[in-house]
């Protein structure tokens, strides 16, 4: 098998060699493949990272693939992950249901085609509670914002900046996609939970609607 791998891994490297003067090109150590486009790249200067996490790319996890994955990061406001193959930068291959965990950021990304407020769209939401009955996502998102002219000749104008927006937490049933409530009678109707039971955790619990530790605890409760 050792072999097998090893073989593939060298046939791989042959094809992203040959490849990487295109649009695409295919990526594939050991059994793991990932067809990726190269991001547009911007020709003037943006303050600020489109990063939640920092530049750096990191190792990840993905179920069912190599060990061999190449090391990648979330971009927050392309909304897609990236890695690097030499010094140049692409974007990974988006594939529903896969999970994208972070080890060294104590993070699970999932790439899902989802529809919420009558928007459907394909992208990467934190995976906070993973359950068949109710599922917890965050969705980070970073919004590029224009820099302000200078109003006289002594200064310089400033440079548009990424900035983040509040995340959106998100609630899951049934492939159905729900903003998470914002108090305890949403909760109820959303959960389909006796609202007495409910007010008595979270008064016992001093659960804050608004705090993402507090969430994944209701959560956790109601899938019990």
């Amino acid at each position: 098998m050792k072999k097998i791998l090893i073989i593939l891994f060298s046939l791989t490297m042959l094809i992203v060699d040959a490849q990487v003067g295109n649009e695409n090109i295919s990526y594939s150590p050991g059994t793991f493949f990932m067809r990726a486009n190269r991001p547009t790249t911007k020709e003037y200067v943006i303050e600020g990272s489109p990063y939640t996490t920092g530049d750096k790319f990191n190792k990840v996890i993905i179920k069912g693939f190599s060990k061999d994955v190449q090391d990648l990061r979330y971009n927050a406001y392309e909304d897609e992950m990236e890695f690097k193959r030499g010094d140049e930068l692409f974007y990974a291959n988006k594939e529903d249901n896969v999970k994208i965990q972070f080890p060294e950021l104590g993070k699970t990304y999932e790439s899902l085609t989802y529809t919420y407020d009558g928007n459907t769209k394909s992208g990467y939401l934190v995976l906070l509670v993973d359950s068949p009955k109710f599922s917890l996502y965050k969705r980070e998102k970073m919004e590029l914002l224009k820099g302000e002219k200078s109003t006289n000749s002594f200064t310089k104008d400033a440079n548009d900046y990424y900035a983040k927006e509040k995340d959106l937490f998100l609630i899951a049933k049934d492939k159905k996609f729900f903003k998470f409530p914002k108090n305890s009678a949403d909760a109820a109707a959303i959960f389909s939970v006796d609202k007495k039971d409910l007010d008595n955790f979270v008064k016992s619990n001093k659960i804050n609607f608004n705090k993402e530790s507090d969430m994944i605890k209701l959560v956790e409760f109601i899938n019990k």
